[in-house]
């Protein structure tokens, strides 16, 4: 069921649809606004743009390196599955 959910990252206001529910977007609101709070404690970023930018490649690295990680658990799991079923 998708959701319209309204939300305010940097004094700008968004209206997101969703197929996930409002608990979900605000979630996902929340962890932004605290990446974004992080980039400007610990950066000279002075402009809104820098910020977003710095914020949207932490984030971005983070997702590189989950899914590396879940690619590499997913072979693993995959390669043990294999060596069970050799054993039966």
């Amino acid at each position: 069921m998708e959701g319209v959910v309204e939300v305010k990252i940097l004094g700008q206001t968004l209206i997101v649809k969703s197929d996930g529910d409002e608990t979900y977007v605000r979630a996902v609101e929340e962890h932004l606004r605290e990446q974004i709070e992080e980039v400007k404690r610990y950066t000279k970023a002075v402009s809104t743009l820098d910020v977003v930018l710095l914020t949207a490649l932490n984030i971005t690295g983070e997702l590189v390196k989950t899914k590396k990680q879940l690619d590499s658990l997913l072979a693993r799991s995959e390669e043990l599955t294999r060596q069970i079923e050799q054993r039966r």
